[in-house]
């Protein structure tokens, strides 16, 4: 492939497959060098993921409740992305949570099966963003929903820059064969900020000690863990900070308003 805005365009429209139920053209190329290089662009659907929800928001809060806008808006999400990171949580969780070593942990997680601890941390995750974002005003939650979805799939794109993936012979995951270069970075760092230009630089500021201290614990329980990452920490990661991104701004922001 010679031309690099198709290729540009085959990796952005992998990327939406990947990460999304949106239907993409038949015609992409889904070569291990697209597939790769896709996940550069996690950052940027995570963006257009956002906008989704936003609008699903802002076009339900115009009939129902906020609390039925909220219920219904993070239910929609979960169909529209495939519960694919909700995934990874349950998963890191149940082997975590219930594994002794590295290989009993990593065999748990493989599994198809839930266990109690995924059904706990998938019942809190949902409840805290569903509590976070009743709390607020439709023009805040909708800021929060674009914020949290951008910033948490290109943070937990960054994982690959500090562990290594730990699943000998499996490549279910396009970080795996990524190069995390300086343009990779750059991209998934600038599509996942881009909403922060929006936030007062206090809120900004409270954000990015949220995220780098999240992003930090996510690491270190994984290398503890496991001595790396896996598909289902990735999506682990991208969970634990959006939902932390939806606390901050519930408990937050009307502390940089005064």
């Amino acid at each position: 492939m010679n031309n690099p805005l198709k290729q540009t365009i085959n990796e952005i429209l992998a990327a939406v497959s990947f990460l999304t139920r949106c239907p993409v053209p038949k015609s992409i190329d889904y070569n291990e060098k697209i597939v790769a290089a896709a996940s550069r662009w996690f950052g940027l659907v995570g963006l257009l993921i956002g906008l989704v929800g936003a609008g699903i928001y802002s076009a339900l809060s115009q009939f129902l409740p906020t609390e039925l806008t909220a219920v219904v808006t993070l239910v929609l999400l979960i169909r529209f992305t495939g519960a694919f990171h909700e995934d990874g949580l349950a998963d890191l969780a149940d082997g975590f949570g219930g594994g002794w070593d590295k290989e009993r942990k990593l065999a748990i997680m493989k599994d198809s099966q839930i266990g109690a601890y995924g059904v706990l941390a998938l019942i809190a995750s949902f409840t805290i963003k569903l509590m976070a974002l009743k709390s607020l005003s439709m023009e805040l939650a909708i800021l929060a929903i674009i914020t949290a979805h951008a910033a948490s799939r290109g943070l937990s794109g960054l994982i690959p820059v500090f562990l290594f993936y730990v699943r000998i012979g499996e490549n279910k995951t396009p970080q795996k064969s990524a190069s995390m270069n300086k343009t990779t970075v750059l991209l998934l760092t600038l599509f996942g900020l881009a909403p922060l230009i929006f936030l007062p630089v206090e809120l900004t500021v409270a954000l990015a000690v949220i995220w780098a201290l999240s992003f930090a614990y996510m690491v270190r329980i994984m290398k503890n863990n496991i001595g790396g990452y896996t598909g289902d920490t990735l999506g682990a990661t991208q969970q634990v900070i959006e939902v932390m991104t939806y606390m901050a701004f519930s408990s937050l922001f009307h502390l940089v308003l005064i």
